[in-house]
C-alpha cells in the first residue's frame, strides 16, 4: 500500500482514460455507482494467476534467483525495466521498482473490488471500476491497485491511469527520483521512501531477485529505448500448426465484430486479452508491411488518433490478406516469409484505439470480409478463447 504524496503529471500523451472513474465525479455519481458494484464484479474478467499464453513480450517464464516467474510476471517486469531505461534512469532504479512490485503484488496487475471496510461507499464504487480494466488478479487493500499497489485516493492518479502498467511504472519512478540520495541508499530504504508501507523492511528480501531480473531484462529495455519504432525481437516460440492450416491469431475474447460502427465500417473483429499477449500469423504467408501507421506508436493511442498504430499485414496468396493492428510491438519484417502460428507481434492499444486488443482483418482481392464466418469456413472458431 502506497502512502500520501503529491499528484503526478503525465509523462506521455493521453492513454485510455475513463473519466467517469475520476474522484471528482464521486459526489455526483457515488450512490449510483455503489449500486453497480455487484454488476461490475460479475462483468469483470475472471481473476486468474495463470498466464494467458506460454509467452509474452517479456519472454517465456523463467526461474530468477530461485523464484519461478511466469510469462505474465515477466511481461510486467519487462515493462517496468523498459520504462526506467526510457526515462534515462540507471539499472538501480529498475531494481528498486522490481523489488517493490514483487513485494506488493508478485509483479501482477491487480484490480480491487472495493471491499475494504476502510473505504466509504463512494470510494468503494470508484475503486471497483478497476475491475473493468485488464488485470491478473484481485486485491482488497484499501484502494490500492496495480503492480505497485498505488492508491488513487493518495494522489497517484485516476483508477484508469493506475490500471495502465506503463503509467504505474512512470508514477513510481517520478516519486523515486524525488527521494534524496536514492541512488546511494539501500534498496529497501529507497522503496519505502516511495511506498510509505506498513511493512517497509520487506523490500530488502527481494533484492537478489530484482538484481538478477534487471540484468536479464535491461539489454532489451535499452534496445527498445534506442529504437522505439515498434519492432521487437522474436523472443517467443511460434505455435505448432500443420502446413496449410488457418488458426485463431491470438488469445482473448471477441469484444467487437465486423460491421457498421459510429457510422463507418469496422472492417474486422476485435479480440481483447492482456497487454502483450502474443499475436500469431493466422496462416502461411509473406509480410507485406510491418510498421507504425499512425502519428506515433511509442505509447497507447486515442480515438482522436488516426491509423492502425503498429500494423502487420500478411499476403497469403490467391488474393487473400490479413491485417493485425494496434500491436504494442511487432516481430515481423517486410518481405519475411512466415508460417501459420509464427509470432508476429503482441496485443496493444496503439493508433485509433482506447483499450488493449488485436484488431484482425481478412481481405479478399482488397475488400474486407467478416472474419468470423470466413474463418469458420476454414475450420477456425474466433469465439474460442485461445490462440491456435
Amino acid at each position: 500500500m502506497s502512502g500520501t504524496a503529491e499528484g503526478l503529471a503525465r509523462a506521455y500523451g493521453k492513454r485510455w482514460l475513463w473519466k467517469a472513474a475520476a474522484p471528482v465525479a464521486v459526489p455526483v455519481f457515488g450512490a449510483l455507482t455503489l449500486l453497480l458494484i455487484p454488476l461490475a464484479v460479475l462483468a469483470a474478467p475472471e481473476a486468474s494467476t495463470s498466464p494467458a499464453s506460454s509467452c509474452s513480450i517479456g519472454g517465456t517464464g523463467a526461474t530468477v534467483a530461485g523464484i519461478e516467474l511466469d510469462t505474465v510476471q515477466m511481461g510486467h517486469a519487462q515493462t517496468i525495466v523498459t520504462v526506467a531505461a526510457a526515462q534515462g534512469l540507471d539499472p538501480y532504479a529498475a531494481m528498486v521498482a522490481l523489488a517493490t512490485a514483487y513485494q506488493e503484488s508478485r509483479i501482477r496487475m491487480l484490480a480491487n473490488d472495493g471491499s475494504s471496510p476502510e473505504l466509504t461507499a463512494e470510494q468503494a464504487a470508484v475503486t471497483a471500476t478497476s475491475l473493468t480494466y485488464p488485470h491478473d488478479g484481485l486485491g482488497s487493500d484499501h484502494d490500492s491497485v496495480n503492480t505497485f499497489q498505488q492508491r488513487w485516493i493518495a494522489g497517484w492518479g485516476t483508477v484508469a491511469q493506475l490500471m495502465d502498467p506503463v503509467y504505474a511504472a512512470e508514477a513510481f519512478y517520478r516519486r523515486l527520483v524525488e527521494v534524496p540520495n536514492w541512488r546511494t541508499i539501500p534498496l529497501t530504504q529507497a522503496a519505502q521512501a516511495v511506498q510509505i508501507s506498513a511493512a517497509g523492511g520487506a523490500y530488502a528480501r527481494w533484492g537478489p531477485l530484482a538484481r538478477e531480473l534487471t540484468a536479464m531484462l535491461w539489454p532489451a529495455a535499452e534496445a527498445t529505448t534506442a529504437n522505439p519504432s515498434g519492432a521487437a525481437p522474436g523472443i517467443c516460440p511460434g505455435l505448432p500448426v500443420p502446413a496449410g492450416s488457418w488458426i485463431r491469431p491470438t488469445a482473448g475474447t471477441v469484444t467487437y465484430g465486423y460491421g457498421s460502427r459510429w457510422g463507418t465500417l469496422h472492417a474486422g473483429v476485435d479480440i481483447a486479452g492482456p497487454r502483450d499477449t502474443p499475436v500469431y500469423a493466422a496462416a502461411d504467408g509473406t509480410v507485406v508491411r510491418a510498421e507504425c501507421t499512425s502519428a506515433y506508436c511509442d505509447r497507447d493511442g486515442t480515438l482522436s488518433l488516426a491509423g492502425y498504430g503498429n500494423l502487420v499485414e500478411l499476403d497469403h496468396g490467391a488474393g487473400v490478406t490479413t491485417r493485425y493492428a494496434h500491436l504494442s510491438a511487432y516481430t515481423a519484417t517486410a518481405g519475411q516469409r512466415v508460417s501459420a502460428g509464427g509470432l508476429i507481434g503482441f496485443q496493444g492499444s496503439t493508433g485509433n484505439s482506447t483499450g488493449v486488443h488485436l484488431h484482425f482483418e481478412v481481405r479478399t482481392d482488397g475488400a474486407s470480409v467478416d472474419p468470423v464466418p470466413w474463418l469458420v469456413d476454414h475450420g477456425v472458431d474466433l469465439h474460442a478463447t485461445t490462440a491456435g
